[in-house]
């Protein structure tokens, strides 16, 4: 039995190992990919024909934050290969990497909470294009108050080898503000626009049938009206061409005038009416184009970010729990030495100390179930990898979904490709 269970151990650290050996070149790689696409989404969100039609502050501050987590990852990979182990310097990269996990999480709130309002009600979209005040306004409240809670973080962590131990009350108000709050809004607000979208879509395949239906009877009716038309004219015609043909001629050429005036007007109000509903068809075809990305975006940063945060969470309660449970065993071990009355030789030979002895020492081994800890350690380590992803994935969902992000990429690559040609022609030619 004895046997067994070293194996196993030593097959758990083997796994660990391969695990740590793994996560640097991993990580390395997430944070150069997050890194360079981060970049170059500040760079397309910040043009003007990228944000002329879209508010674009909220995602070049997620991308900024997502940039200083992926910095704060590389110097933290460097850190524990070199193991410096530097005080501050383990404080200042706990500062870092939990003010941008947090802010990445607010931004991500602020986004589809904007989203919302532009679905549920399309004509605050022009109200908010205007007032850019306020949205600067919210990201700097988020900003100094995700500065103010993670440097009051740092102060009361304790640190030891650069590995942060959270006290409950602090990790506690950590799971809430960076998981538990805003991944409630982003899954409620997401399942209501999914729901509305779907909701007026079916609202407008109804209207554009009834139109259809309309637009088949319309024809029959206006056959039947020229005809009616066409006989009390005619009848007209006849009575009149009896008795003044003059005034027909006159009649016939005002009645033409009139027509053609009111047959440029007509062209001219339905041209303008079908250029107005192209338009409105274009915003509203962009509008959902844009939802449809940043629901995206906010859906990927929930399945990536949440297992990490769940599997953390659900450890420390068991390492709380199975805390507690050793230390009343060791408290009972201690009870049983106080309340004993004898030397120690006596009390080491009496068998009903002998007897509960034992007995504690099995508690304590079915309480510590080290495979169980390893297993459930390894699956927090992954899930944890998975969410640095979460951090570099946003310029990919851009590309891919967004129009304008992909052809003003599209642009900014050629025109950088025929600054390098320029640049080898001139060396070429100097050369």
């Amino acid at each position: 039995m004895f046997n067994d269970t070293s194996v196993e151990q030593n097959t758990m650290r083997n796994v660990l190992n391969k695990l740590m050996q793994i996560s640097f070149p991993y990580i390395i790689i997430v944070s150069v990919v997050g890194i360079c696409g981060n970049f170059l989404t500040i760079i397309m969100l910040s043009t003007k024909s990228v944000s002329k039609n879209f508010n674009n502050c909220t995602l070049i501050a997620l991308a900024l934050t997502d940039l200083l987590f992926n910095f704060t990852l590389v110097s933290r990979c460097i850190n524990d290969l070199t193991q410096s182990n530097h005080a501050q310097l383990c404080r200042l990269l706990s500062f870092l990497s939990h003010l941008a996990e947090l802010l990445s999480a607010c931004f991500t709130v602020h986004f589809t909470i904007q989203r919302f309002i532009a679905v549920k009600f399309p004509l605050s979209v022009f109200i908010e294009r205007k007032n850019h005040f306020l949205h600067y306004f919210i990201l700097t409240l988020f900003i100094s108050f995700g500065i103010s809670y993670c440097s009051l973080l740092v102060t009361k962590t304790h640190y030891d080898n650069c590995q942060e131990e959270l006290h409950l009350n602090w990790f506690l108000s950590d799971a809430l503000s960076s998981f538990v709050i805003p991944f409630t809004i982003i899954a409620i607000l997401n399942l209501l626009i999914i729901f509305h979208l779907r909701k007026t879509c079916q609202n407008n395949q109804q209207f554009s049938y009834i139109k259809r239906s309309k637009k088949n009877l319309l024809p029959s009716n206006s056959k039947r009206k020229s005809i009616i038309s066409f006989d009390s004219i005619s009848q007209a015609k006849l009575s009149e061409t009896t008795t003044v043909p003059m005034i027909k001629i006159s009649n016939i050429q005002l009645s033409a005038n009139e027509e053609t005036k009111d047959n440029f007007l007509t062209v001219g109000v339905t041209a303008h009416r079908t250029a107005s509903i192209r338009s409105t068809t274009r915003s509203h075809a962009q509008s959902h184009r844009v939802t449809r990305m940043l629901i995206l975006v906010s859906t990927c940063f929930l399945l990536l970010n949440a297992p990490a945060h769940i599997c953390s969470i659900s450890l420390k309660i068991y390492t709380i729990k199975k805390s507690q449970l050793i230390n009343n065993n060791i408290q009972k071990y201690i009870n049983l030495l106080n309340n004993s009355n004898g030397t120690i030789s006596t009390i080491i030979e009496n068998p009903n100390f002998i007897y509960t002895k034992s007995m504690i020492s099995r508690e304590s081994q079915s309480i510590i179930n080290l495979n169980f800890f390893h297993i459930f350690y390894t699956i927090v380590i992954v899930t944890l990898h998975i969410s640095y992803l979460s951090y570099s994935i946003n310029f990919f969902l851009y590309s891919f979904c967004g129009m304008k992000f992909r052809r003003e990429l599209i642009r900014y690559l050629s025109r950088y490709r025929k600054y390098q040609r320029q640049i080898q022609t001139s060396r070429i030619i100097s050369g």
